[in-house]
């Protein structure tokens, strides 16, 4: 067992020092630059992994909706700022601030045979991002992995029903039922291609709550008794694909 630790153990210390010197090469040959800065616009989808037909259900006072509805995802976009100070040509720390949109999107086909209703409804709520992460950098290309923390400042919920169409602006009651401030993981893939004295960086990046969105007390004391606030677990996730600018310094 040791024997094979002590083998293991030399083959990563040989793949990160070729790793190290290959970065190294890789950015001796473009200049080191210690400092970064950034900014980054994304779009893409947001979406609510979890019960998001029991929290309509609950929301809307109409149990059984759930039985009905189909969650999906919706279009989202963000923009961001960060800053990189980068420890050596390979690795970094990165810390940044930027805005998100968030939600989900429902489609709900109910036909109980006294009445039927079509509709389709989005949540979209905006946030702030203020995400916190190591970097790494061989060749151009750049992974991330770290936390996110998003603090809500505006949500409103759209039901479209045929031709008719209705926005609603939350208000202090529909913010009851959510956490406005929320922490998960933040994960980035991307590329970053030279051009002149900056680079465009082309990436992806996925996210997800960590803490439950619904705020279960609230739910047990606006609905008694229905529904069981416990089981419902909502999270807002989110894939964005990026296209980035940075300039080293």
């Amino acid at each position: 067992m040791l024997k094979r630790f002590l083998m293991v153990a030399a083959a990563l210390t040989v793949f990160l020092q070729v790793g190290g010197a290959s970065a190294q090469g890789a950015a001796s040959d473009a200049g080191f630059k210690r400092f970064v800065v950034g900014g980054s616009f994304g779009f893409g989808m947001g979406l609510v992994a979890g019960d998001y037909e029991d929290l309509i259900a609950a929301r809307e006072g109409a149990d059984g909706m759930q039985d009905y509805t189909d969650t999906k995802p919706k279009f989202s976009f963000s923009f961001n700022a960060y800053f990189d100070f980068y420890f050596s040509p390979m690795f970094a720390i990165e810390a940044g601030i930027g805005f998100l949109g968030k939600g989900g999107k429902a489609e709900i086909d109910v036909d109980t045979g006294w009445y039927s209703f079509d509709a389709t409804m989005w949540d979209r709520m905006t946030y702030m991002e203020i995400p916190i992460a190591f970097k790494l950098n061989i060749h151009n290309f750049q992974a991330s992995i770290g936390i996110g923390m998003w603090i809500a400042l505006s949500g409103e919920t759209k039901a479209e029903d045929g031709d008719n169409s209705q926005t609603h602006e939350w208000n202090d009651d529909d913010w009851d039922w959510v956490h406005r401030f929320n922490i998960g993981p933040r994960i980035f893939l991307g590329y970053a291609i030279p051009v002149g004295p900056v680079s465009i960086v082309p990436g992806i990046t996925w996210m997800m709550h960590l803490i439950n969105d619904v705020d279960t007390d609230e739910i047990e004391d606006d609905v008694p008794g229905f529904p069981d606030a416990d089981d419902i677990q909502v999270r807002a996730m989110n894939i964005m694909f990026n296209v980035g600018v940075e300039f080293g310094f």
